[in-house]
C-alpha cells in the first residue's frame, strides 16, 4: 500500500479559457481546415491530457501531437479518433506500441524506418511516418542531407507510409534573432531537394507556437501549438498578448494569521526580519507543491485583491505572506499564486521569471503536484 498524500494547494483548469485560444490560433493559421496539431504531451503542460484531449476532440484539429506512446495509448483508450502523431521518435518505446495505438511516428533517425517496416509487415498493417530534419535545434532529427537520401530509396520500406516532414524551432520566440530567417530557407531548401527526389510529402511543419504567431513563411500546411494553447507565453508572443488566456490558475487558503512586533525573524534562516508590526500568514503549500523555493522573498500572493510578499525561505509544505496591509484579513481567506483576485492578475511568466525558470517548468510542476479541478 502507498501512500496517498492531500494538497493544500488547488490548480485550477479554464476550459473555456482553452477553447478560446484554441479558436485565436486557430485564426492566426487561417486555413479553414485542419491546419493545428494541439502539443499535450507531458500531461499537457501539466494541465490535465485527457481534460484538454476531450475538449479539443471535436474540433477541426489535425490531431494530437505527443511524446511517448504510453500516452497515445491512454489517448485511444479514452476514445480518441483523431491522427495521434509521435513528436520525437520511439524513443524508448517498441514499435509495436506504436502499431498498436494507431499512432503517426515521427521518425527522427533511420534505424527506426526498419524497425516500424519489419513489425508493420508481420502485422499486416501499413505506419504513416513524417521525417525530421534537424535544421539548428540539435536534438532529435537527422542531417538534410540524409533525409534527402531517404526520399530516393523510400520505396524499400514497403509497409511505411512516408506523409510529412517537418523540424523544429529553437528561438521563434525571439523574432530579431536572424537564425528563425535562415532556418526557415534551410528547411525550404530541404523541401525542395525532397521534392526534387520524388517524394511529395502531404504535411510539411515546422511552427510552434512562437513561430505560428511570428513567422508566417513558418506556418506551411500544418503547425505545432503548445505553450500558446494554455495561455502562458504572452510575453513572448506580444502580438496576441491580450487576446490569449491562462488556462492554469492556483490557490490555496490562510491557514493561520499571526501578529508580529518590529525586529521579529521569520523561517528557515531568519533571513527576513520585519521592521514594524505585522500580520504574517501560513500558507500550507511549498516547493514539495511545485511552487518554487527560488521565489523566496521574490514573489507575491494574491490575498482580498492585494499583491503581498512572500517572506522568509520557502518550506516545504509552507510559506509566509506579510497580509499586515490586507484590511481585515484572517485565515481562510484565499490566497492566490496564479491568476487573480480583485483588479490583480499574476501570470506564470511572472513567475518563472522571478524564480529563474521558464513557464512550460512551472506547469508541469504544479499541474502534477497538485489536486486539479475545472472551472468555467
Amino acid at each position: 500500500m502507498s501512500f496517498i498524500r492531500s494538497s493544500k494547494g488547488t490548480v485550477t483548469i479554464d476550459l473555456s479559457a482553452l477553447a478560446a485560444n484554441f479558436t485565436v490560433l486557430d485564426s492566426i493559421m487561417g486555413r479553414g481546415q485542419e491546419g493545428l496539431m494541439p502539443v499535450i504531451k507531458s500531461d499537457a503542460y501539466g494541465h490535465c491530457m485527457e481534460w484538454v484531449a476531450r475538449e479539443l476532440k471535436d474540433r477541426a484539429i489535425w490531431g494530437f501531437g505527443i511524446y511517448e506512446g504510453s500516452e497515445g495509448r491512454f489517448l485511444r483508450q479514452m476514445g480518441i479518433k483523431k491522427r495521434i502523431f509521435l513528436l520525437s521518435g520511439l524513443l524508448a518505446d517498441s514499435p509495436e506500441t506504436a502499431i498498436e495505438a494507431g499512432l503517426t511516428v515521427g521518425v527522427v533517425k533511420r534505424e527506426e524506418l526498419s524497425a516500424l517496416d519489419n513489425v508493420a509487415g508481420n502485422a499486416g498493417v501499413a505506419v504513416t511516418v513524417h521525417l525530421k530534419v534537424d535544421t539548428g535545434m540539435g536534438r532529435f532529427g537527422m542531417e538534410p542531407a540524409e533525409v534527402i537520401e531517404l526520399c530516393r530509396t523510400r520505396s524499400r520500406w514497403r509497409n511505411l507510409v512516408f506523409e510529412g516532414l517537418y523540424t523544429h524551432m529553437p528561438v521563434a520566440d525571439v523574432p530579431d534573432d536572424p537564425f528563425n530567417s535562415r532556418q526557415i530557407l534551410e528547411f525550404k531548401a530541404v523541401l525542395a531537394a525532397v521534392r526534387d527526389a520524388g517524394w511529395q510529402p502531404e504535411f510539411v511543419h515546422m511552427a510552434n507556437s512562437a513561430a505560428l504567431v511570428n513567422f508566417p513563411s513558418a506556418r506551411f500546411n500544418l503547425s505545432r501549438p503548445g505553450i500558446a494553447l494554455y495561455g502562458a507565453c504572452c510575453r513572448d508572443l506580444p502580438g496576441v498578448a491580450d487576446r490569449l488566456r491562462p488556462v492554469m490558475g492556483f490557490v490555496s487558503r490562510l491557514a493561520q494569521v499571526r501578529r508580529f512586533r518590529p525586529g521579529s525573524g521569520f523561517s528557515y534562516g531568519r533571513n527576513f526580519t520585519c521592521s514594524r508590526e505585522s500580520l504574517i500568514a501560513v500558507v500550507p503549500v511549498g516547493y514539495d507543491n511545485g511552487y518554487p523555493r527560488a521565489l523566496s522573498g521574490r514573489a507575491e500572493v494574491l490575498v482580498n485583491g492585494k499583491r503581498c510578499p512572500v517572506v522568509g525561505n520557502i518550506c516545504m509544505r509552507a510559506l509566509l505572506v506579510d497580509v499586515t496591509d490586507v484590511p481585515g484579513v484572517a485565515a481562510g481567506h484565499k490566497a492566490v499564486f496564479l491568476g487573480s483576485s480583485g483588479q490583480e492578475v499574476i501570470y506564470v511568466e511572472e513567475l518563472a521569471e522571478k524564480a529563474g525558470t521558464i513557464s512550460y517548468e512551472l506547469l508541469c510542476l504544479l499541474g502534477k503536484l497538485n489536486r486539479r479541478i475545472i472551472v468555467k
